[in-house]
């Protein structure tokens, strides 16, 4: 089954003081990877929300941000170096007895000076907002994947149209295959009797015209590439990802249409091996967007 590696796919749930978002985006990528844009509070979840995600995507560059909205997600704790704030205080009322400061000590004199005081956030995150938030990212995974699969169906069309064109050159190659052979022996005889006058031998011709299909022979490259044309359109309907499978096989179809057009003497058969090319690098590019 045809399925694109890009799209989008957007997720919100809410649970009692809780709204979770997730938006995922997707673009195309040689393997499976994911990038997570959360709070901090969440990160020991990266994994977890991966492996769920790799059940359903196989190929893609995945970025997953992940927003909440309603009660705070995290508690602050207060922590206090109450040594270090001892020491402080006692050097400050020694001083004021040895220089006679007349100030009060107040407890700004403690508030100016972050080193006695810090503000931590817990790295600790709620279990029925984990659970919120694992439940979430996977809602938005099927969604990317809908719409991956509406844009492959698309793609499919477009194979299937390329490859008709293709099916279309192959015909007329092969049609022209025993044109290119007489137009040959024809020039061939027409040079002998040019060199040795009518009466020629024509074994000399037949044993020339040998040679030459050998070398021009190209019905074992129509052969395969038939047999290609056939696997493409059969890998089109297979489960799971495809797209490498489809890169691999137009590499071989290339190089199927490059020998062709090697070995090929024909104005015909040459300008039918250009459009296949063509046709080839329009697919080739668009494989690259399957999964």
């Amino acid at each position: 089954m045809v399925k694109s590696m890009t799209g989008f796919g957007r997720k919100t749930k809410e649970k009692e003081d809780f709204k979770v978002t997730v938006e995922l985006k997707a673009i195309n990528h040689r393997y499976f990877e994911t990038l997570f844009r959360m709070p901090r509070q969440f990160a020991y979840l990266e994994t977890k929300l991966k492996k769920n995600m790799a059940t359903i995507l196989k190929r893609g560059r995945i970025e997953c941000f992940i927003s909440f909205e309603g009660a705070q997600i995290a508690k602050h704790n207060l922590t206090v170096d109450w040594e270090l704030a001892d020491h402080y205080f006692r050097f400050l009322k020694q001083a004021q007895k040895r220089y006679d400061f007349s100030e009060e000590l107040t407890m700004q004199n403690f508030l100016v000076d972050p080193v006695f005081l810090e503000v931590r956030e817990s790295v600790e995150a709620d279990s029925t907002l984990e659970t919120l938030v694992v439940e979430t990212v996977l809602s938005a995974t099927k969604r990317l994947d809908d719409m991956r699969l509406l844009e492959g169906a698309e793609l499919a069309l477009y194979f299937k149209t390329h490859l008709e064109t293709l099916e279309a050159c192959l015909k007329e190659v092969k049609q022209a295959v025993p044109e290119m052979e007489e137009a040959y022996r024809k020039r061939l005889e027409s040079r002998m009797t040019k060199l040795a006058g009518a009466k020629f031998d024509e074994r000399v011709v037949l044993t020339e015209l040998a040679l030459f299909l050998e070398k021009a022979d190209i019905n074992e490259e129509i052969e395969r590439l038939d047999s290609h044309f056939k696997q493409f359109y059969s890998i089109l309907t297979d489960e799971g990802a495809i797209g490498r499978k489809l890169d691999f096989l137009i590499q071989e179809m290339n190089r199927e249409v490059n020998t062709i057009g090697s070995k090929a003497m024909s104005l015909t058969i040459t300008e039918n091996v250009v459009e296949m090319k063509t046709t080839l690098e329009k697919i080739r590019e668009q494989v690259q967007n399957v999964e």
